[in-house]
């Protein structure tokens, strides 16, 4: 019998991470277009609110869900198509509304961009819009469209490139019109509709990712004069370390540089995650960028060029603050370790200071011991004579006293040195026996 995968333990993500290559299609581009795009800061949770809203508004179009949202959904709505996909921390909603007849450009972008939808479509965009931005697709030539871009932008500078080896051509001037929209024009001359969908998209990330990269540029400058002020600070600690004497000095130098620490942990904290991101946004720009395989038009500057000079120095400026927050924590880091050792060593010498003393003051009681030990042998050699002098005296009164050589006085004065000496060495053998061997 042939084996089965049914049969088989699946991994329980297996499917759902096999489908990922799938989850965003870009949408075809065919014929005149224009697609209206949104950026919305939502923070990192409310993934499931958006998801609900997204369906009240399709079941309030006749257009229901047949499945459960994911991260990424291209639905139709009739009068347009939404495509919506969640992000770590901000969801874009791009909708592709399809335009009949012969337009000129001013006449699509004059369309309002969510004339077609309810006025509880509102209720989508719980949060900051960040970025906002339509983009009009004309099949038509580049020789046809140029006449009218001052229609669409005015007297601003254009940037505009050939796209996809000339088979299809860009401008824009990188500029909110007066509803706050960019606007991003596009000549397709021969660019099938899924290709022409993939460089929508590509236009579309270009624009949101080179505002999501940004987000990290105003956090640098607003954190650039704290660590200017700590790191006069440092210096000057650094200064006073080399002049500094005494244990309490150090330990209150110590203690500022604890305190100084901790202040760059907790910018490193704050800051750490947006710089990160900020890096992954600019790379995937670049990336991007790469993919629209631009070719150069003559009088206009090239939209990856214009867009590189104008975010890589905020991007320089993210790098050269973080590099410089973790440099200042070094910094911190040896210079709180070399004045630890110099509080260690002083700990030390006072250490070694204070067993001298007491080393001494053991000696001393040492000595006063054994002179302890030599006036306590004359003392109780004193009492035992003069507790042995009385039966000496009463031997000597007894009849037959005059029998025994020697006089009371006598053996007092032969037995009291005995008695000394015998006493003084049972009494040192003792306070050995007490003090241990380690002691001696």
């Amino acid at each position: 019998m042939p084996l089965s995968l049914k049969s088989l333990t699946e991994y329980s993500l297996r499917r759902g991470l096999h489908e990922e290559v799938h989850s965003r299609p870009p949408t075809d581009v065919d014929g005149q277009l224009l697609c209206t795009h949104f950026a919305v800061l939502t923070g990192e949770r409310g993934a499931e609110a958006e998801r609900e809203r997204i369906g009240e508004l399709a079941e309030e179009m006749g257009a229901p869900l047949a499945r459960d949202l994911g991260n990424h959904l291209s639905h139709d709505l009739g009068p347009v198509r939404l495509v919506w996909e969640r992000h770590t921390e901000f969801s874009t909603y791009t909708f592709f509304k399809p335009l009949e007849g012969r337009m000129t450009p001013e006449e699509v972008f004059a369309c309002a961009p969510l004339s077609d939808l309810p006025d509880s479509a509102a209720r989508l965009f719980d949060g900051e819009i960040l970025t906002a931005v339509k983009i009009a697709v004309m099949p038509c030539p580049e020789a046809e469209m140029e006449p009218l871009l001052p229609s669409v932008f005015g007297e601003n500078k254009l940037t505009g490139s050939r796209l996809a080896q000339g088979l299809a051509t860009a401008w824009t001037d990188l500029r909110l019109d007066d509803d706050g929209f960019g606007r991003i024009l596009i000549a397709n001359e021969s660019l099938r509709p899924g290709r022409m969908g993939r460089m929508l998209q590509r236009l579309i990330e270009i624009e949101t990712y080179r505002m999501t990269a940004l987000l990290g540029f105003p956090l640098a400058r607003e954190v650039t004069p704290e660590i200017g002020d700590m790191e006069s600070a440092l210096a000057e600690i650094a200064a006073e370390t080399a002049t500094i004497r005494g244990l309490e000095g150090e330990q209150k130098q110590l203690a500022r540089l604890t305190e100084m620490a901790a202040h760059a942990e907790r910018l490193s904290a704050h800051t750490e995650y947006r710089f990160s991101a900020s890096r992954a946004y600019y790379e995937l720009v670049e990336r991007r960028l790469g993919e629209l395989s631009e070719a150069k038009m003559e009088g206009y500057q090239q939209i990856s060029t214009f867009v590189t000079r104008r975010l890589r120095p905020a991007m320089r400026t993210v790098e050269a603050v973080s590099r410089r927050l973790n440099t200042l924590s070094e910094h911190i880091g040896r210079a709180s370790e070399l004045l630890r050792t110099r509080v260690d060593i002083a700990l030390q010498e006072q250490n070694q200071r204070l067993l001298g003393s007491v080393e001494r003051g053991v000696r001393l009681q040492l000595r006063l011991q054994e002179m302890v030990e030599g006036l306590s042998a004359v003392a109780i050699a004193y009492y035992l004579l003069s507790i042995l002098a009385y039966p000496l005296e009463a031997l000597h009164e007894a009849p037959f006293g005059e029998t025994l050589p020697g006089d009371p006085l006598t053996w007092k004065a032969v037995m009291g040195p005995l008695f000394i000496v015998v006493i003084y060495l049972l009494v040192r053998r003792m306070g050995r026996v007490l003090r241990g061997p380690e002691d001696g």
